[in-house]
């Protein structure tokens, strides 16, 4: 299968395309820089990277850039991913991820492939808001209530797709994964700031580790078995079909920070930083992905703890590797 990944360098586009190299897929890869860099960079041989910003450049362009490389799959990853940022800046994230996939959705349309390439967009979990306790475990068919604008903007990314299979054709397939986490994860997310900062208190740079709110449940999946899943809804999904993508086990942060306290090498004390607590956050997000594992045959294959582990050695080697290279 030719694949093409948009915002190929983040960090689950990095784990897409080395999972889908290792099924001897080829890829060409979209990112708005052009550049690789960061935990990314050792894909720069394997992988064409095409500079193309989804928010400034064409239809036209990107219907040209297609009709070149003739892709059998699009995965649709770019966007602005965090939903603290998005509080901050709702205008770029909506110009991203709505606007985004219609720039996407359009250029496929307009492309005259034939057959059509395959769409996976990419959307959240997060678009359910905070479901009622007669929703959960939640499925494809609970209501959509985001409460921020990055969960808004992926919803409506997700009806855009829908309206596009419908109305044009598209073979759009949307997935919604919940939670996912791994190593290469940037810390501004919950678990990799974890797991930094116990890596920077094993090393006497950080005096205590700094938390929101631990009272929150919710359903984490390891970004390797997220890539799986992607891959076989490319191939398997219906088209204008949705599917969530969890483990359908929940735990709170409470817990996967204490299991990372006893993967730490040295004591951690742990207080309560204010300005980690989001303004709206739901306080129980838990998948229902009976969907995906019928019409795939999917399962997550990773534990909670070995993808912990595994965070927590990476940030070990990453501050190991800033050490050595810093001037002496």
């Amino acid at each position: 299968m030719r694949a093409l990944i948009t915002g190929i360098t983040g960090f689950v586009g990095g784990h897409l395309a080395e999972h889908l190299i290792e099924r001897g897929d080829e890829v060409v890869g979209l990112s708005s820089s052009g550049v690789w860099s960061g935990p990314s960079s050792h894909l720069a041989q394997a992988i064409r990277l095409e500079a193309f910003d989804l928010r400034v450049d064409s239809v036209e362009s990107l219907t040209r850039l297609l009709a070149r490389q003739r892709p059998d799959a699009v995965y649709h990853l770019a966007a602005q991913a965090n939903p603290s940022a998005s509080l901050s800046d709702p205008r770029e994230t909506w110009e991203l991820n709505l606007g985004g996939a219609m720039t996407l959705l359009e250029a496929v349309r307009a492309s005259g492939l034939h057959p059509t390439p395959r769409v996976l967009l990419v959307g959240s979990g997060v678009c359910y808001g905070n479901p009622s306790p007669a929703d959960l475990p939640v499925t494809e068919r609970c209501p959509l209530r985001p409460n921020n604008p990055y969960a808004a903007s992926k919803a409506a990314a997700d009806l855009l797709g829908i309206q596009h299979a419908l109305c044009w054709g598209t073979p759009v397939v949307i997935a919604r994964p919940f939670n996912h986490a791994g190593p290469r994860q940037e810390d501004r997310y919950v678990l990799s700031s974890f797991a930094r900062q116990v890596a920077e208190v094993e090393r006497g740079t950080r005096p205590r580790l700094e938390v929101g709110n631990l009272e929150i449940v919710r359903d984490f999946t390891d970004v390797r078995d997220i890539v799986r899943a992607y891959r076989l809804l490319a191939e398997f999904g219906l088209p204008g079909e949705v599917y969530n993508i969890g483990t359908g086990r929940d735990i709170s942060l409470t817990a996967m920070l204490e299991i990372l306290r006893r993967l730490a090498r040295r004591p951690v004390e742990v207080v309560v930083d204010p300005s980690r607590v989001r303004p709206v956050d739901q306080p129980l997000l838990l998948a229902d992905s009976s969907k995906l594992r019928s019409h795939t045959g999917w399962q997550p294959e990773f534990k909670i703890e070995q993808t912990l582990s595994d965070m927590l050695d990476l940030w070990r080697s990453a501050l190991d590797s800033q050490e050595d290279s810093s001037p002496s």
